[in-house]
């Protein structure tokens, strides 16, 4: 599927293997002493999750599942927040430097975290004993290793944890922790602050931020054929409900979210060939502006206006030269703009610009435009300045008088800090429709959890599997019931993600069971 960026790794390898001493605000080193021997084979090793639990990304976690300590496999994490690393000793001991080694192969979706926590378990309190952050940014695109090292300067201590945020996978080994027979302890360090609650409600269309969207569906356009092209027949159904049987009609999907397939090339030339098919009369805009005409005949409804969002392309840096606007734009990045910053924001403002002008001209009688979509499904950590690209295209499209959506797939990076992103509003994809048999009815749970703490709205997903799989539609069936037991219906901001006209595919259906998805789907949106 074009749309879904899961970045998976192969078996790691490294080039470069760099050290540090000791983080900030780590201990007074200890001095020299008795011979330090490591403590690790005699101790008990746990790890829990520091974010919502999956067992998907648990299961893909044990490809890479060697021991911390010991040998010189890797242990993989992956996504879910970040980890904590318990380590108990057999009995307290007198404790010199606390180390593990991970590996950044940005490439592969393996990254070092931000920063890696120290503490150990002093008198029955937990003590931090310091901080310690790389210093080879997220974006250098070797394959290298680090040893996170602190000196806990002689402390006594039975148990200490080791605690790092996951992006998306962090690779680790050679957990090791020094020290000899219990001596005398040290002062206590600062504690380990807390966290701070969420918003504990999810996104609901009276929300101003979401603009009054209820149901936006994803069109996507530009390639695959007839696929990506999208006429008034198709849109029809799309927009009004028309039930098997009698039955009155309804206005059904009020938003209609425009975006590329993947193939999009990151050009001018292809930017400007993608508006063009857009708007490209009789197709894409043009055809859904004929069929709300339609519906509104139908169902005696004149002045209604369909919601209309449409995507910015994403600006990868690396991409070479871009195209002329004021001068030549590299994404390559220069001297004076190394991270391509300056250049990829004056391509999206001069997409943004592009696209007004191109909406303006065109004068559809029925059709309103919303705000526009960031198509990167995270904030992505391998990036260069990607926050910083994010906020000024949402300020790009601020100034044009738009906001700036979001759809993130499930636990990623920047999900929970939409807001502070940038984003006018977000949509969180569950991703459990795409699990397929394997799926875990677990995520639906967490990712209700995760939209109630961070104000997200949610996204049904149909695949093309499920038209073809009785399970699996039983499957999607499900999710819809679940969701609406669970609250997630009614007051509720949804997107759809149907792939290329899966939906449409389904209201034509001549099998009963396959039509019923159009049906559940509609009667979903409608009368959640």
């Amino acid at each position: 599927m074009e749309r879904k960026r899961t970045i998976l790794s192969g078996v790691a390898a490294f080039t470069l293997t760099a050290g540090l001493a000791a983080g900030p605000g780590a201990a007074t080193a200890w001095a020299d002493g008795p011979a330090l021997t490591d403590l690790t084979p005699m101790a008990t090793v746990t790890t829990d999750v520091q974010g919502q639990y999956d067992s998907t990304f648990t299961r893909m976690e044990q490809t890479y599942g060697a021991p911390l300590t010991g040998g010189d496999g890797w242990r993989g994490f992956l996504r879910q927040g970040g980890r904590t690393i318990t380590v108990t000793l057999p009995q307290a001991c007198s404790l010199g430097t606390i180390s593990i080694q991970m590996e950044q192969n940005a490439r592969s979706g393996i990254y070092y975290p931000s920063q890696v926590d120290v503490s150990a378990n002093v008198g029955g309190s937990w003590v931090k004993l310091g901080t310690v952050r790389p210093v080879i940014p997220p974006t250098d695109r070797r394959r290298t290793t680090y040893t996170f090292r602190v000196n806990a300067g002689g402390i006594t201590a039975q148990q200490v944890r080791i605690s790092f945020p996951v992006q998306v996978w962090v690779f680790a080994r050679h957990l090791t922790i020094s020290g000899m027979a219990a001596g005398a302890g040290s002062a206590s360090p600062s504690p380990v602050s807390g966290s701070t609650p969420g918003m504990q409600q999810p996104l609901s269309p009276a929300d101003p931020r979401s603009r009054g969207i209820r149901n936006m569906l994803l069109a996507y356009t530009g390639d695959h054929g007839t696929a990506g092209t999208w006429t008034p027949s198709d849109f029809l159904p799309m927009v009004m409900y028309q039930p098997p049987v009698g039955g009155a009609g309804q206005h059904l999907f009020d938003t209609v979210l425009f975006l590329p397939y993947g193939t999009l090339a990151d050009n001018q030339a292809a930017w400007r060939a993608y508006l063009d098919d857009l708007f490209r009369p009789g197709q894409q805009l043009s055809a859904l502006d004929a069929a709300v005409g339609q519906a509104n005949a139908a169902l005696g409804t004149p002045g209604y206006r369909e919601k209309v969002v449409i995507a910015l392309p994403y600006p990868d840096y690396g991409d070479g030269v871009w195209g002329a606007v004021g001068g030549s734009l590299d994404f390559n990045g220069l001297a004076q703009d190394p991270n391509a910053l300056s250049a990829r924001l004056e391509a999206l403002r001069w997409y943004l610009q592009t696209l007004r002008t191109d909406w303006s001209q065109a004068g559809f009688q029925n059709l309103t435009l919303t705000g526009v979509y960031w198509v990167n499904e995270q904030v992505d950590p391998g990036a260069p300045a990607d926050p910083a690209l994010i906020a000024g295209a949402a300020q790009a499209a601020h100034d044009e008088g738009l906001p700036m959506f979001w759809i993130p797939f499930y636990d990623a990076p920047g999900a929970d800090t939409w807001s502070q992103a940038g984003f006018d509003a977000a949509w969180l994809q569950p991703n459990f429709i795409e699990q397929g048999a394997a799926a875990d009815p677990n995520r639906i749970a967490q990712a209700e959890q995760t939209a109630r703490r961070a104000g997200l709205g949610v996204e049904v997903e149909l695949t093309d599997a499920v038209l073809y799989d009785p399970n699996l539609r039983s499957q999607y069936l499900t999710f819809l019931g679940r969701l609406r037991q669970d609250g997630f219906g009614s007051g509720v901001s949804h997107a759809y993600y149907a792939g290329s006209k899966l939906l449409v595919t389904a209201s034509l259906s001549a099998d009963p069971s396959v039509r019923a998805l159009y049906d559940a789907t509609a009667q979903f949106a409608l009368n959640p």
